[in-house]
C-alpha cells in the first residue's frame, strides 16, 4: 500500500506551508543541525515538551530531506481518495529502499534527546508516546515496553502505550490485558470512540451494527464477535486483529502535537487512512511538484507511505459474519472484495490453500470432526517448527472448542468435537520461522436427512491397508490428506450410517463415480441416473445393519483405473425400508497414473 499528498496541489500547497513554518523546513537540516545546543538542546526553564516538539519537527524535516526515491501514481490511478490522500494497494511492488544511515542515526539523537527530557518531565504523556513511537519505528520493540512500564502519565495513556508496545512484540494476549485495563479507564465518550469499528464494515455490517448504540450491552456483543471471527490464526492465543486496531488508535494520538513524515498535518484524511490500513513501515519521494515562487522547496516534496505487503481484508464480510457455518471458502478469501480495511499480519506474510481432507461424523449430540492434511509441498514449510489447530465453531457466537497440536507432523490428522450441527471449521498450519500460514476456512453441515429415521455421516477417502476399518479410529492413519488421487490406486472410502435398528435390518448401498458437471453439483438424483447410463465405476451392495447398536459403520474399496483425469463426484445412496433414499456426496479429483 502507497498513499501520498499530491492529489490537490494547489491545496496542498496551502496545507503543507503551514506546516513548514511550524516545522521550521524552510531550509535543509543536516543531522548535526538537528542536535545542537546543551544537553537538552534549551536552556532548563524552556518547557520540555517545547524543546522535544522541536527537536521532533527537525528530524522529521531532515528525514523528509533524504527520502529515498520511490514511484507514485497519478491522481486517476488512486484506487481511493480520502482527502488529499491518495491509497492504492499493490503487492507486486518492489521492496522499499532501505532508510538512509544518516535518517537512522538522527533517529537515534533524536531519541537520546526525549530520553533525556522524559527526567526532567517523567509525567509528560507525548514525551513518553513519542519515545515508544521512534523506539518502534527503530525495531527496538523491547526498549519500547521498557518505555511504557516506567511510564508515569495521568490516567489511561501508560496502559496504552503498554498495549501497543505488546502488541509489537507479538505478545497478543498480554496486549489484550493492557489494552482492556486502557479502556476500563477512559470515559463512557472514549470508550465509545476507541470500540466504534465502523471504519472497517461493509454496508451491509454497517447498518446491522448502527442500529445499536454507544453504551449498549448489544452493541458491545456485536463487536466482540465481528473481532473473534475477524482473527487471522484462530489457533493463535489472543485477538491480534484486534489490538492492532487499538494500536492504530495509539499511533494516531502519537501525531496529534506532532508531525509525521508527510509534510501536511495530521488531519481528518491522514487520521481515517491511518485507521483503516495502518501506519506506513517506510516512507520514500516520488516525483515533487513544481515549486512556486515564495513557497518553501520542501512543500514541494511528494512523500509516499509503504505499508506491509501482503495486507489481507480486516474484518469478514457480512455474509461471512452473518451466518459463519454457512460460509464457504471463497468468502473468506483474504482479497475479496470490497476491502474497505486492511491488516499484515507479521506471522501470516504468506497465507496457502491447506491441502486437506475434512469429514463430520456423528456421536449422540456431538459432531467429531475428522482433518487429514499435507503441507510438505509448501516450500517455505519445509524443514520449520509447525504448529497446527483445528477450530469448530457453533452458530455466530464467539465460541470453540479446538486442538491444538505443536511440532506437529507436515502430513497428519486431527480430530476435534463440537455440539451436533451446522459448524465454521477453521484448519491452520503454521510455520511462524517462516511467517507461513496454511489455512482452510469454512461451514461444514451434516449431509441432509430431514424427516428421515436413518441419516449418514460425510465420506471419508483413506488408502487401503488390506482389511476393512471397524470404526473411524481405524481409518486415521490410512486417511488421504487430499481429495485429490491417481488413478492407479485404489481408494477406500467410510461412512456411517446413524438410527439402524439394532435388530438388524437390510439395506441397499450404491456406490457411484461420476464426472462433475453443472448437473451433478445441482441435481444429485439426476446425476447418478445419467452417470448410470454412461457406466461409470459403480457397486450395488445387499447389506444388513449392524447387530446391537443403533451406529453402523461401512467401507468399500473401489478401482478407479479406468477413469480419466479430471473431476469426479464420490455418490453415495442407502435405502431402508419405510424413508426416502439418503445420500452423501464429496468431490474427488482424479490425476493420471
Amino acid at each position: 500500500m502507497y498513499y501520498t499528498t499530491v492529489k490537490n496541489p494547489r491545496r496542498h500547497l496551502t496545507l503543507s506551508f503551514a506546516a513548514a513554518l511550524l516545522a521550521l523546513a524552510a531550509v535543509r537540516v543536516s543531522p548535526a543541525t538537528a542536535q545542537e545546543g546543551s544537553a537538552d538542546g534549551a536552556p532548563p526553564a524552556e518547557d520540555a515538551r517545547v524543546v522535544g516538539q522541536r527537536a521532533q519537527a527537525q528530524f522529521e524535516n531532515f528525514r523528509r530531506e533524504n527520502l529515498p526515491g520511490n514511484r507514485s501514481p497519478s491522481p486517476k490511478s488512486c484506487q481511493e481518495s480520502v482527502g488529499l490522500m491518495c491509497y492504492w494497494y499493490d503487492e507486486d511492488s518492489p521492496a522499499p529502499a532501505p532508510e538512509h544511515p544518516t535518517v537512522t542515526a538522527a533517529r537515534e539523537r533524536l531519541l537520546e534527546r526525549l530520553a533525556t527530557l522524559a527526567k526532567r518531565s517523567p509525567a509528560d504523556n507525548w514525551i513518553s508516546g513519542q519515545r515508544v513511537r521512534y523506539l518502534n519505528e527503530a525495531g527496538r520493540h523491547e526498549d519500547a515496553l521498557a518505555v511504557a512500564q516506567e511510564c508515569e502519565a495521568f490516567g489511561w495513556w501508560c496502559d496504552a502505550l503498554e498495549g501497543f508496545a505488546l502488541h509489537a512484540l507479538r505478545r497478543y494476549p498480554e496486549a489484550e490485558s493492557a489494552y482492556m485495563k486502557a479502556l476500563g479507564a477512559m470515559s463512557v465518550r472514549e470508550r465509545c470512540t476507541w470500540r466504534d469499528i465502523t471504519p472497517f464494515l461493509d454496508d451491509d455490517t454497517r447498518r446491522a451494527y448502527i442500529r445499536t448504540t454507544c453504551g449498549d450491552d448489544q452493541r458491545e456483543k456485536y463487536e466482540d464477535r465481528v473481532w473473534w471471527f475477524a482473527r487471522t490464526r484462530y489457533g493463535m492465543p489472543g485477538n491480534d486483529s484486534r489490538t492492532e486496531h487499538y494500536s492504530r488508535l495509539v499511533y494516531i494520538e502519537f501525531l496529534r502535537e506532532a508531525p509525521s513524515a508527510f509534510r501536511s498535518e495530521f488531519d481528518d484524511a491522514e487520521h481515517e487512512i491511518l485507521l483503516r490500513f495502518g501506519w506506513p513501515v517506510a516512507w520514500g519521494r516520488g516525483q515533487d511538484r513544481p515549486v512556486q515562487p515564495g513557497e518553501p522547496r520542501s512543500s514541494a516534496i511528494n512523500v509516499v507511505g509503504i505499508e506491509a505487503t501482503p495486507a489481507h481484508r480486516l474484518i469478514p464480510p457480512y455474509y461471512v459474519l452473518a451466518n459463519p457455518a454457512v460460509s464457504d471458502s471463497i468468502q473468506w478469501a483474504v482479497q475479496l472484495p470490497p476491502v474497505v480495511a486492511r491488516y499484515h499480519p507479521p506471522y501470516a506474510k504468506k497465507i496457502a490453500m491447506l491441502e486437506h481432507q475434512q469429514a463430520l461424523f456423528r456421536r449422540g449430540d456431538t459432531a467429531l470432526v475428522v482433518l487429514a492434511y499435507d503441507v510438505s509441498k509448501v516450500k517455505l514449510m519445509k524443514g520449520a517448527r509447525l504448529h497446527a489447530s483445528l477450530t469448530l465453531t457453533p452458530g455466530i457466537k464467539p465460541s470453540a472448542t479446538q486442538t491444538i497440536v505443536t511440532d506437529a507432523p507436515a502430513r497428519g490428522t486431527m480430530t476435534v468435537r463440537a455440539p451436533w450441527g451446522p459448524l465454521l471449521m477453521s484448519a491452520e498450519i503454521a510455520a511462524d520461522s517462516a511467517s507461513v500460514l496454511a489455512r482452510a476456512r469454512y461451514g461444514i453441515r451434516p449431509p441432509f436427512g430431514v424427516g428421515a429415521r436413518v441419516i449418514l455421516s460425510d465420506l471419508l477417502f483413506y488408502k487401503p491397508y488390506g482389511s476393512f476399518p471397524t470404526n473411524v479410529e481405524d481409518v486415521l492413519p490410512h486417511a488421504i490428506p487430499t481429495q485429490r488421487v491417481r488413478s492407479r490406486e485404489p481408494l477406500g472410502v467410510y461412512w456411517e450410517a446413524y438410527n439402524t435398528n439394532p435388530a438388524g435390518e437390510r439395506m441397499t448401498i450404491s456406490l457411484t463415480v461420476v464426472p462433475e458437471t453443472e448437473e451433478s453439483r445441482g441435481l444429485l438424483g439426476r446425476a447418478l441416473r445419467l452417470s448410470r447410463e454412461s457406466q461409470p465405476v459403480s457397486l450395488t451392495i445387499e447389506d444388513m445393519s449392524a447387530l446391537a447398536s443403533t451406529m453402523s459403520p461401512r467401507a468399500v474399496q473401489v478401482d478407479i483405473s479406468t477413469l480419466k483425469a479430471g473431476d469426479y463426484l464420490v455418490q453415495l445412496e442407502i435405502s431402508v425400508a419405510g424413508q426416502y433414499v439418503i445420500r452423501a456426496d464429496r468431490r474427488l479429483v482424479v490425476t493420471g497414473q
